[in-house]
């Protein structure tokens, strides 16, 4: 009888080594796009940051251009074009300017406190500006 004998004439790849390759590859590309996820997020965190940082400022030079308020309940009018997911908030406290305390009476001078919340945040973003209007 004759037996069939089998004979590699050249190398190639077994199945071993490619299921190797698949692997290592698989796990090249799964830490590649973690790292593009996590970069991607950090990127939107600080632009979300950097917005509500900006908006608390404008809304306080706002504030400083506007007329001083000397009538309750003193309030200073929000800026316009404000983006989805922000929201300010205006606090105002009587400062006497002898002592640096708050105060019953309006003396001249006013604690001006901008407070931007981001609500695209868990939990929720806040950027707080304080300054003094006289």
């Amino acid at each position: 009888m004759n037996k069939l004998i089998f004979e590699r004439k050249g190398k190639g790849i077994t199945l071993p080594e490619v299921l190797i390759a698949v692997a290592i590859f698989a796990v090249v590309g799964v830490t590649f796009v973690s790292a593009l996820a996590t970069n991607f997020k950090v990127l939107l965190i600080a632009d979300q940051r950097t917005t509500a940082e900006s908006l608390a400022k404008t809304q306080m030079e706002a504030i400083n251009n506007a007329p001083y308020d000397s009538t309750p309940p003193y309030t200073y009018t929000k800026i316009t074009g404000i983006p989805a997911g922000y929201d300010i908030s205006i606090a105002v406290a009587l400062i006497n300017p002898e002592t640096g305390a708050t105060s019953a009476t309006d003396l001249g001078v006013q604690k001006v406190t901008v407070t931007v919340t981001c609500q695209q945040h868990s939990p929720p973003e806040v950027i707080v500006i304080e300054s003094y209007k006289r």
